[in-house]
């Protein structure tokens, strides 16, 4: 299990499935096995997920 605390617990079961969705997408069966390259691209991916999200809220308000 890695050492980084998540700001929110709760958001672990929400996370391992988003990182199992991911390699998926890569065809690599197991998340533990995604290369620095792919886990780059996950973090990119986040991020814009994270924007989008924030836009959306925005829009909302």
């Amino acid at each position: 299990m890695s050492k980084n605390k998540l700001i929110v617990p709760e958001a672990r079961e929400a996370l391992e499935k988003f990182k199992m969705e991911i390699a998926n997408e890569f065809g690599v069966d197991d998340p533990r096995n995604l290369a620095s390259k792919h886990t780059g691209l996950i973090v990119r991916e986040l991020i814009k997920m994270g924007e989008e999200e924030l836009i959306d809220n925005k829009k909302i308000e």
